[in-house]
């Protein structure tokens, strides 16, 4: 039994493409194996699926640091070996020299307290909520522009020609960057998430991987320069300026910080939106419920986010010899939470499986928990909350006959890359001025 369950948790990693559309049977099978914590060969982690386990680990970052297994060389690394290959190029090897070095840094969420600690009091300013209430009228304009595009043709790819679109945008425009460089900056964000759920990326891939984060590097900081010498309201500036009792942040906390914000800024969001307008076009009594209460749509996020959230799980490695619930660990040893399994336990959570706008309480973890918590939430509800009412208006939305699930080739990013949908034609709304993206960025993903 163990020995077959650890066979699909390597297809898993292998990204079958089943497993990758529908891997919630692996994990209750998973969650059935583990007393508490079932440990895969394949994955070399222990995978954690009980919420009330995962939450008791997330708490305790003494013994289970946040250190990604991606994140740093001194833990196992699967870019490591093809970045020792491609530093042999001419072209590349002081873009990799600058990777060896970044990658010893940890910001965010590959830090443990103190660090992560001094680095939220640094950076939560850039989140603040008055921010991101004057925020929602410019997501509602950008939001109409996109959907201008293609509401009189009554379809469209709502993942290609809506989802991606306006994270990107949004966060573009938060970091103060000119919008005709956004297939430049998809390009890098695509590239960062490389290694994030690709259990063997190619030489190719983490090539691209290390040459973007260079470029990033050496783009944004010129920008960080020219913001601390004349600061705008823009989260370039509040990184730029950003200190914790007169101390500011080192300059790999900066480009690290910068870095996450645009990967985490659009491509979580991407997913969830996408999910979220694959729920509309299939559950078509849902989506007509929503359409006549709008103050559902609240509630309708929260359980998009618990029932299909972007993030499947991250690693956590133990600092010391340990125990899951009286399985010895070993220092060193990795465990996998999976958040949207603990989020379908139903020791936490009656009828998982089921879709209910109206659970209560929906304490789910798809933004994780603790002192993790992720920094970005409230802009991607937001944007949830603007993109579902946009989509809700879209009269009679549905999956195109030619709409075939496709989903992103990741273990730890669950979204479909597409969602092709058809709906009646409508007027196209107010326009602003706002300017839809470039069509390039458009085409970004066919």
């Amino acid at each position: 039994m163990t020995d077959l369950l650890d066979g699909r948790i390597q297809r898993l990693l292998d990204r079958d493409e089943e497993l990758l559309a529908c891997p919630w049977p692996l994990f209750d099978d998973v969650r059935s194996a583990s007393d508490p914590a079932f440990y895969s060969e394949a994955m070399g982690a222990w995978v954690i699926t009980s919420y009330q386990l995962l939450r008791d680990i997330v708490l305790d970052p003494a013994t289970w640091s946040n250190r990604s297994p991606t994140a740093t060389y001194e833990f196992r690394n699967p870019v490591a070996e093809h970045a020792r290959a491609v530093e042999e190029e001419p072209e590349m090897a002081e873009a990799v020299a600058r990777f060896r070095s970044r990658s010893r840094g940890r910001v965010l969420n590959t830090a443990d307290p103190p660090e992560h600690v001094r680095q939220r009091r640094a950076l939560n300013r850039a989140f603040r909520p008055a921010r991101l209430r004057a925020l929602e009228p410019e997501v509602k304009s950008v939001s109409d522009s996109l959907v201008a595009a293609f509401a009189q043709r009554g379809r469209a790819d709502l993942v290609r020609e809506y989802a991606v679109l306006l994270p990107m945008v949004m966060i573009s425009r938060m970091l103060g960057v000119p919008e005709d460089e956004l297939e430049m900056f998809k390009g890098w964000s695509d590239d960062f998430a490389i290694p994030i759920g690709r259990a063997r990326p190619s030489r190719d891939e983490v090539r691209s991987y290390i040459k973007s984060e260079y470029e990033f590097d050496q783009y944004f900081s010129t920008l960080v320069e020219q913001r601390q010498a004349e600061p705008r309201n823009d989260l370039i500036s509040d990184v730029a300026n950003a200190e914790v009792d007169g101390e500011p942040l080192t300059y790999e906390e900066r480009m690290g910080a910068l870095r996450q914000f645009l990967l985490a800024g659009n491509e979580t969001t991407t997913t969830l939106l996408g999910n979220i307008g694959h729920r509309l076009a299939t559950n078509h009594d849902l989506r007509d419920r929503l359409a006549s209460s709008r103050d559902l749509v609240p509630a309708f996020v929260e359980e998009a986010l618990r029932h299909e959230g972007p993030v499947t799980g991250l690693f956590r490695v133990a600092t010391c010899d340990t125990d899951l619930g009286g399985k010895p660990v070993a220092k060193g040893e990795f465990a996998w939470l999976a958040f949207a399994a603990a989020n379908r336990d139903p020791e936490a959570c009656p009828m998982p499986d089921a879709f209910k706008i109206d659970r209560d309480p929906n304490d789910h973890v798809a933004f994780g928990y603790g002192e993790h918590y992720c920094i970005g939430q409230g802009l991607a509800r937001l944007e949830a909350k603007v993109g579902t009412n946009a989509m809700l208006d879209l009269p009679n939305v549905t999956l195109a006959n030619e709409h075939t699930d496709a989903f992103m080739d990741s273990y730890i990013l669950r979204g479909r890359t597409q969602l092709l949908v058809t709906f009646d034609p409508t007027h196209s709304p107010t326009e602003s001025d706002n300017s839809p993206p470039s069509q390039e960025l458009r085409e970004h993903r066919e």
